[in-house]
């Protein structure tokens, strides 16, 4: 099945991105939606080096209000132009009432198939996959009062994983920060034919948001011992 994986870079949409690789999709293309307001967390130029170094072509699907009709508009044009019968997402529950099965209700509406190979998985099982899967993944922004800018560039590894989860049991945050609490990009990757090397960025705080900015990076070879 030709399919395009929704893409915010970060450690959810990449594990979902591998894991439809491994199982046989052919990944066409990794969409970004982009509405009016800038990526704090998520920075776009980042996410077309993720880009090259999966090979895999990134489309930045420029989207406004009403975002319902712009996401269904826009999903309908990789329906028809680019052969696309399945988009996946890095999903993994419904987070609230408000948005609801978003994604989903979007891609009933058009007609087309959503693949969440992430969905229903428990939490500290994602974030384990995502350690020890050979992914490397950075955060990008995280959120006072739970977390300080000493998190920021911070990569998520085992040591990591024990204090989310330390914080999740005392302030009961979502481990992997599904309400806005921290956000990640990945730098490599089993899938990534080569790795994002990150030489230098700035510290940012916006009210309550802390986030890294004016970042430096470039692409490296992996070696493989």
């Amino acid at each position: 099945m030709r399919v395009a994986v929704l893409w915010s870079g970060g450690k959810e949409s990449c594990l979902a991105c591998h894991k439809v690789i491994t199982q046989g999709y052919d990944v066409a293309y990794i969409v970004t939606f982009i509405g009016n307001e800038p990526f704090l967390c998520h920075p776009v130029p980042l996410m077309s080096l993720q880009s090259r170094a999966l090979g895999i072509p990134h489309l930045k699907v420029k989207v406004q209000e009403p975002y319902r009709k712009g996401y269904m508009e826009a999903i309908s044009r990789l329906v028809k132009t680019e052969r696309i019968e399945g988009i996946v997402t890095g999903d993994i529950s419904i987070i609230d009432n408000v948005h609801g099965d978003w994604i989903g209700g979007v891609c009933e509406e058009v007609g087309i198939d959503v693949i969440r190979p992430l969905w229903g998985l428990g939490r500290h099982r994602i974030l384990e996959e995502v350690v020890l899967g050979g992914f490397r993944a950075i955060f990008t922004c995280v959120r006072r009062p739970w977390f300080d800018e000493e998190w920021l560039g911070r990569e998520l590894d085992i040591d990591c994983l024990k204090s989310l989860k330390a914080l999740s049991d005392e302030y009961g945050i979502d481990l992997c920060g599904e309400n806005g609490e921290y956000h990640t990009m990945v730098v490599d990757a089993p899938t990534f034919k080569e790795k994002i090397e990150i030489s230098k960025f700035s510290k940012e705080e916006k009210k309550s948001l802390l986030f890294i900015s004016n970042i430096e990076f470039s692409l490296k070879p992996k070696f493989h011992g």
